[in-house]
């Protein structure tokens, strides 16, 4: 692990790997640890960079009174210090609504968005019926002991055939959440971006298990058609948490693709500002197709 000051606040995130950068936002409940997989299946083919969010993890609590912008700040601030340049950033659940609040805040710190399990906030996702219902479940936690509400969580993540190592690695992060960073949640996720959508030009890739139970289907598509650049892509037989293969692969191809788009454009702006005459391309190619084998 190592930290960084962003938004104000220490942060304490992990790295490894090489290739183009590749960002995660982890879930609710959760922290870096949760992507332990990911390091060992990615990290051959991008730059890994995975943070605790604040409040989460290692890194410190959140500041009394923080909004939305704050959040989106402080991811903001997490990117251009390490010195990465427009990278893809993917969020899973939670880390969805914070990618989101990254991209309408600050465009130009994100080449491309990746929404697991996604979220336009609960209330741009969820009926009215639903986002009570959510909203009292996770009051329900703050006050309550964990033994009293993992078990049905999980099963709202998990599909029952998800494998047994990840389901366990949840289940042991929920022992270290603290219940002050839910209420300090609750804010941002129970906002309805929405009205945002529109604004955020970020190439983006929708990602949904077919049998998630808490992030709705046609929440996503209503997404995929409000934002002005994005896809929607559903994995087979998965939950809210999709991890494996599938997703293995659009998070590689999403990560190259958007390290090309900063190559293209720094190129672009060379050959604008020398105006020289040669037919020559400025920089480097794009880099080549860097999927994991399936």
């Amino acid at each position: 692990m190592a930290d960084i000051m962003a938004g104000g606040i220490r942060i304490e995130y992990r790295r490894q790997g090489r290739g183009a950068p590749l960002v995660l936002f982890h879930g609710a409940f959760e922290d870096s640890r949760i992507w332990t997989d990911e390091f060992d299946r990615l990290t051959p083919y991008v730059d890994l960079i995975a943070w605790d969010a604040p409040g989460c993890g290692e890194s410190a609590d959140v500041p009394a009174g923080w909004t939305d912008r704050d959040w989106a700040d402080a991811a903001a601030s997490f990117v251009t210090s390490l010195g990465l340049t427009a990278p893809c950033v993917a969020g899973f659940s939670m880390g969805s609504v914070l990618a989101l609040l990254l991209a309408r805040d600050h465009p130009d710190a994100v080449g491309s968005l990746v929404l697991i399990g996604a979220y336009a906030g609960w209330a741009g996702s969820l009926d009215a019926e639903a986002l009570a219902e959510r909203v009292e479940a996770v009051r329900f936690t703050i006050d309550h002991p964990v033994d009293e509400w993992a078990a049905g969580f999980l099963d709202s993540v998990f599909t029952a055939d998800a494998a047994l190592e990840r389901r366990a690695m949840a289940r042991a992060l929920l022992d270290d959440w603290r219940p002050a960073t839910t209420a300090a949640l609750l804010e941002v996720m129970t906002m309805d971006l929405r009205p945002a959508l529109p604004s955020i030009r970020t190439p983006t890739v929708i990602v949904r298990g077919a049998q998630d139970v808490r992030s709705p289907r046609a929440a996503a598509l209503e997404m995929v058609e409000a934002l002005p650049d994005a896809r929607f892509i559903e994995i087979a037989d998965a939950g809210h948490d999709c991890t494996g293969p599938e997703l293995d692969a659009v998070l590689t191809t999403e990560a190259a693709e958007a390290e090309c788009r900063t190559i293209t454009r720094v190129a672009a702006s060379v050959t604008d500002a020398t105006a020289t005459d040669s037919a020559e391309p400025a920089g480097p190619p794009c880099p080549p197709d860097v999927r994991p084998p399936s």
